[in-house]
């Protein structure tokens, strides 16, 4: 769930009532955003403490809702291992979005920030266009183990680049409308939104990791379309 982008209130939460449900008496979990500690005891339990770190990251909040029904039907029904084990390897294995429906989600958002802004009816079929040329750019990336700021980076030099030269092609186009609504594509939003849930719910650390990561997030965006309009 933490890698699925769950945040810290809930990730504690199911680990305590997980393992409550299984005899635990005393749970004491703490987790922040790439760490998880978690310490049982009871009365017939030897007390026991496991650290877990996370190593990969994500933000899919269909694999997210699945894990979290998971985790309240591990509660309700005491599920053994062996099942709770397949049943989460299902989950992972799942694909959640399909490339044409990425590049149809990439057009959607792209034409209605153009629109928001004052684009035509051009800067919109512009900046559709280039989202959905950007979807198979992003999905080779993402499946890359390659730092996911230089994935942002490179998709936004992508986008910037193919804004200039579709506005130089067709008369009329604004680079700066399309490129606008190629950015949106990219930008953090749920992360800042869970950045200030986290800070408000008390979780300082884990709140300000990632306002942190979307800030710099943000700041790579600016930086790939900027190099894109040096470079042409």
């Amino acid at each position: 769930m933490l890698s699925s982008g769950a945040e810290i209130s809930r990730v504690e939460d199911s680990i305590i009532r997980m393992c409550r449900a299984f005899g635990a008496e005393t749970v004491e979990c703490f987790a922040i955003t790439y760490v998880i500690v978690v310490t049982i005891s009871g009365e017939n339990l030897t007390e026991l403490t496991e650290i877990r770190r996370i190593n990969t990251f994500d933000r899919n909040m269909y694999k997210l809702t699945e894990l979290n029904a998971l985790s309240r039907e591990i509660c309700e029904t005491q599920m053994n291992p062996e099942q709770a084990s397949q049943r989460l390897q299902e989950i992972e294995n799942r694909k959640s979005y399909s490339l044409s429906g990425k590049m149809f989600i990439f057009a959607l958002i792209s034409l209605s920030f153009t629109l928001f802004f004052g684009g035509s009816l051009k800067d919109m079929a512009v900046s559709a266009l280039i989202g959905v040329l950007i979807a198979p750019v992003e999905n080779v990336l993402s499946r890359s183990e390659m730092n996911r700021f230089v994935q942002v980076f490179l998709c936004s030099v992508v986008a910037g680049l193919l804004s200039i030269v579709m506005a130089g092609i067709w008369r009329g186009v604004s680079s700066e409308l399309v490129s606008i609504g190629n950015i949106m594509i990219f930008i953090p939003g749920v992360i800042f939104t869970c950045a200030v849930q986290e800070i408000f719910s008390n979780n300082m650390l884990s709140g300000l990791t990632r306002l942190a990561e979307a800030v710099i997030i943000s700041l790579v965006i600016a930086t790939g379309f900027v190099l894109a309009n040096v470079l042409l």
